[in-house]
């Protein structure tokens, strides 16, 4: 089953603490705010400035804040900074070697169907939508 990572999630509670500033917020501030790990809302936040959701700035008026590319990146593409692979099942996966091979008769469906109807989907609604 399709399960997102905690660095996914908490990457959206860090968005949706910064949606609505207009300022850089200090990483202090998130911490509180977020009641996330300080080391691990580090890592997140650099992880989304290096693929530009967040700006950052280093100094005493420093923190983050959301970049405009929040309006033009779909769910999907989110999903894929932080998740090896956004697949509906293991047999999706182009490498995976299923020992039931011959008597699986709902692969194909999962694979060539479901799995396209999810993915067709994340990459339909834009990251912005979730904080509306």
């Amino acid at each position: 089953m399709f399960t997102i990572s905690s660095q996914s999630d908490y990457g959206l509670i860090i968005l949706s603490s910064l949606i609505k500033k207009k300022d850089f917020v200090p990483l202090v501030d998130l911490v509180k705010d977020t009641k996330l790990p300080l080391r691990f809302l580090a890592r997140i936040a650099a992880e989304l400035a290096k693929n530009g959701l967040l700006e950052s700035r280093e100094g005493r008026s420093g923190g983050y804040k959301i970049s405009d590319k929040i309006d033009k990146i779909s769910l999907y593409e989110y999903l894929k900074i932080f998740e090896s692979d956004v697949e509906i099942c293991k047999c999706c996966k182009e490498d995976y070697k299923c020992e039931h091979i011959g008597i699986c008769h709902h692969s194909g469906f999962l694979q060539n169907k479901l799995n396209k109807i999810l993915i067709d989907n994340l990459k339909k609604i834009k990251l912005n939508e979730l904080f509306s």
